[in-house]
């Protein structure tokens, strides 16, 4: 009987799956589902596999335009290789009484989401079809009925239901009343169980092809008895085979229900050492030739000084600049570049004083790259993370030659003695560093490492190149592409154990050899706790008070070179992986998937992601980059009660209920912020519209106003009192920018904001590095939101000569924010000049652009860049550089 072979061998693997974890051993080969070729809509192939057995259900159209379908089946490692019998079956007194090859049938694997169906009949009538998975949504159905089902009592008839978010399709496989094998198919966009039918005529593979002809027959009803059982209620005019009964029909799947699949949606464990090794091979010989918001604290706890701008409340991000109030440090320069040291001033009477008491070198990180740096300041002790970062390193699709020999240090300096700082402990690690954090006595380091393998030729195009490589990795064992760590200079040991490797989907994407390496420091008693990492590049981390998200996807959005890809991915999807972040010891949670990418820039996109209430909010953006309209998107996931381990999608916008887009077509998103249960949302293309997006009611969020004004804000803060302070740059009618300009907002309100007051700031020219980095904005505040806000920034002004205006002065912009409630405003307070045009020459390294950090005291302004201080006093009169 058909498919009798595949429904042994699928109830083995279920019993053999129930109750294992996610390992890449239980990752399917290919999408498992619905496959078409888009040039040749109307017609398709069910593709899925059961242990080693792969089964094909063809569904397309005869010479005559008929509907018919075959079946091909054949073991998993012929893939490729092997042409299976494709045939056709006939129907007689209730059962299929001959099947008849007519053809075969070969599938290439390209990679898991492209397949080449390379086929014939008979002899002469032969052809290739490009197929990849039918999507209709990017939205992961918590309980997933996608896959083929048929009733084990009435053999040799089935059909296919696709799920996907609010998507409901069917294609029916059975007989027409001559016994012929024919289909019927249908979707339901409502997401419902009831799904209207259609017959179709349409071309044969090899016939030029003719849209397909539409004629409805009626509606079938899938009455769920659970994830893997349904009754059929149909409801159709057209006339079946004696014998086919499909009223009251009890159908089960014939294949891997999706529970039984959590590897293909989530992150997967290596089954052992000899399996990541040839993970790590893959990766190796794909890598291509290349070069090298948020429950901010609105109102933070009040404090003698201004502490480091940071994304989350009690989560520390390392900064150029640390203090606490007493003693403040950065990174020592010297001829403009940073040093391997740390440089420290004393802060007396709350900002009356300064003097500089010395710097302490870094141990380990003498001679080493310096590209990135943090300092962490936390009771007695100081932490330092430097490290290096490849060439262009905020794009996050980087090439991953571009990421070969990477290393991070970290440092942990004992200032129980504020002015003798000493190293208390010392570790070096391989890769390049992505991100930093700190939640109490645990610092959690995020890197990016490549396997350096001598003799190695990176991103190798010639056969003789290809074939040493091969050579070269068959000879280099697992050990040495593993990344290593060493402690306090001691002998260098593997840094992640090869069982906490996790490999997330790779769609469309080829392997990758790179590591994102999450590293857990314990701070109280210095060690390494514990390392996880994640296979594949990163293009987000975001960290709230519980878990840390790493955001990978399955489809190449840039070439190596950095350019957006010239194909269009039909859906990009981004793959969001929750790692819970325990007293103990870090685990692997969830993971989920939201549609778009994250931005371009890695540093911004961590904004685009926020947990509340134990929910995971994205907002992605897709369609700019192959010639479409943006579109910008708001995602609510929480953890799934009946599927462990995914985040699954509570709800999104724009939908069908509420159409409206978060921004005009064509207009970039450019910042936004979560406050508790809103967001805010800034896009620009000619002026910038503010978005408000009520989330209260997370099942159903809905935008409740925009403002448009001239110009976009970059960076938006929170203020209490229900207010919104938006940074950013000033834009005519046109579109074309100016300087600065900083605007207060009332979002008090339900509905549109309003402006209250806008500043501007400098000319066209003028640049800041809150433009940049959130680290660069400093606020002392009252408990009632008034007090002081400052931000370095390089102003331009005067008279323009050929549209560009000269510069004028660099330093830190102060206001004072004065009133209550809506009556709150901006008062200009005296800056802190630390260059000026009449003394400084225009090209210096203008510390006001990037680096640059300014710390608030009761009685003093203290400006920080590159390793110089500067005080500036009550009366406004500024001393340094020291």
């Amino acid at each position: 009987m058909l498919m009798k072979r595949i429904l042994v061998l699928l109830f083995a693997v279920l019993a053999a799956t129930a109750a294992m974890a996610a390992t890449m051993a239980e990752r399917s080969p290919f999408f498992q589902g619905h496959w078409w070729d888009p040039n040749r809509s109307g017609h398709g192939f069910e593709i899925f596999n059961a242990s080693d057995q792969v089964m094909v259900i063809w569904y397309t159209y005869d010479n005559a335009g008929k509907p018919v379908w075959y079946t091909a089946q054949g073991p998993r490692t012929g893939l490729g290789e092997t042409t299976w019998p494709l045939q056709k079956h006939q129907w007689s007194n209730g059962r299929i009484s001959q099947s008849t090859t007519v053809g075969g049938l070969r599938l290439v694997v390209n990679h898991p989401e492209s397949l080449d169906a390379v086929w014939h009949f008979g002899t002469s009538d032969a052809g290739t079809s490009a197929l990849r998975p039918y999507l209709s949504s990017s939205v992961v159905s918590e309980i997933d009925h996608t896959g083929h089902w048929f009733d084990p009592l009435q053999g040799g008839w089935g059909f296919t239901l696709t799920e996907q978010g609010d998507t409901l399709g069917s294609v029916l496989y059975a007989y027409d009343t001559a016994g012929a094998p024919t289909w019927i198919a249908g979707f339901d966009r409502g997401k419902g169980a009831k799904v209207d039918f259609f017959a179709t005529s349409g071309s044969c593979p090899s016939c030029a092809y003719q849209p397909i002809a539409l004629r409805s027959v009626g509606s079938v009803t899938f009455d769920y008895q659970g994830e893997r059982e349904l009754i059929l209620r149909p409801a159709l005019t057209v006339a079946l085979a004696e014998g086919v009964r499909l009223d009251g029909a009890r159908a089960m799947q014939l294949g891997r229900p999706a529970s039984t699949r959590a590897a293909d949606r989530q992150l997967a464990s290596l089954d052992n050492d000899a399996a990541l090794k040839s993970f790590l091979d893959s990766g190796m010989l794909s890598i291509p030739t290349g070069s090298g918001g948020i429950d901010f604290s609105a109102a933070p706890p009040m404090t003698a000084y201004s502490p480091t701008n940071l994304q989350e409340q009690n989560v520390d991000e390392g900064g150029l600049v640390k203090t606490d109030g007493h003693y403040v440090y950065t990174f020592e320069y010297a001829d403009g570049a940073r040093k391997a040291a740390v440089r420290f001033a004393e802060i007396g009477a709350g900002g009356a004083s300064l003097v500089v008491k010395g710097s302490v070198a870094l141990q380990g990180a003498q001679g080493a790259p310096l590209n990135f740096a943090g300092l962490f300041q936390q009771s007695a002790r100081v932490v330092a993370v430097t490290g290096s970062q490849p060439y262009a390193h905020s794009d996050p699709w980087l090439s991953s030659s571009a990421w070969i020999r990477g290393v991070t240090h970290i440092e942990v300096l004992d200032t129980s003695v504020p002015a003798a700082p000493v190293t208390r402990w010392r570790a070096r690690i391989d890769g390049h560093v992505l991100s930093t954090r700190r939640i109490g006595d645990r610092l959690y380091v995020v890197s990016r490492f490549v396997p350096d393998v001598e003799g190695f030729s990176y991103g190798a195009t010639y056969e003789s190149a290809i074939a040493a490589n091969r050579q070269r990795l068959a000879a280099t064992p697992l050990a040495a592409m593993l990344p290593k760590v060493s402690v306090n200079g001691g002998e260098a040991t593997i840094a992640v154990d090869p069982r906490s490797v996790y490999v997330p989907p790779v769609g469309a994407r080829k392997p990758l050899a790179d590591m994102i390496l999450v590293i857990a420091v314990d701070l109280a008693e210095p060690r390494i706790a514990q390392v996880i990492a994640v296979a594949g590049s990163a293009e987000a981390v975001y960290v709230s008070g519980e878990n840390l998200y790493v955001a990978t996807s399955r489809f190449d959005l840039r070439t190596s070179f950095g350019a957006f890809q010239p194909w269009d991915p039909y859906f990009y999807l981004t793959d969001l992986h929750q790692i819970r972040l325990g007293a103990q010891a870090m685990s692997i949670a969830a993971s989920g998937t939201v549609e778009g990418h994250l931005g371009e820039n890695p540093d911004k996109a961590a904004f685009r992601l926020s947990e509340h209430q134990g929910r995971l909010r994205a907002v992605t953006s897709s369609g700019a980059m192959w010639g479409g309209s943006i579109a910008n998107r708001l995602t609510i996931l929480e953890p799934s009660s009946l599927a462990p381990g995914l985040l699954k999608t509570l709800s999104w916008i724009p939908n069908e209920r509420r159409p409206e887009p978060l921004g005009k077509p064509n207009e970039a998103l450019h910042a936004t912020r979560f406050v508790g249960d809103r967001l805010y949302a800034v896009t620009f293309r000619r002026i910038d519209p503010l978005y408000v997006v009520e989330l209260g009611e997370p099942s159903d969020p809905k935008i409740t106003g925009a403002l448009e004004v001239p110009g976009f804000s970059e960076y938006l803060h929170p203020l209490s009192g229900s207010m919104l302070l938006g940074f950013g740059q000033d834009a005519d009618a046109s579109g074309n920018v100016g300087g600065l300009q900083l605007s207060l907002y009332d979002v008090s309100a339900a509905g549109p904001p309003r402006e209250v007051q806008r500043l501007a700031l400098g000319k066209r020219g003028s640049q800041s590095a809150l433009m940049h980095h959130h680290h660069a904005f400093s606020a002392l505040l009252q408990g009632d939101g008034t007090g002081t806000i400052a931000f370095p920034a390089r102003i331009h002004e005067g008279t323009p000569s050929y549209g560009a205006y000269p510069w004028f002065f660099s330093g830190v912009l102060r206001f004072q924010l004065q009133g209550a409630g809506s009556g709150m405003r901006l008062a200009p307070l005296p800056f802190v000049i630390s260059h000026h045009m009449q003394s400084s020459s225009p090209n210096f390294n203008d510390p006001a652009t990037h680096s640059g950090r300014s710390i608030l005291l009761p009685n003093g302004t203290v400006y920080v860049g590159n390793g110089r201080f500067w005080r500036q006093d009550p009366t406004g009169e500024t001393f340094g550089p020291f």
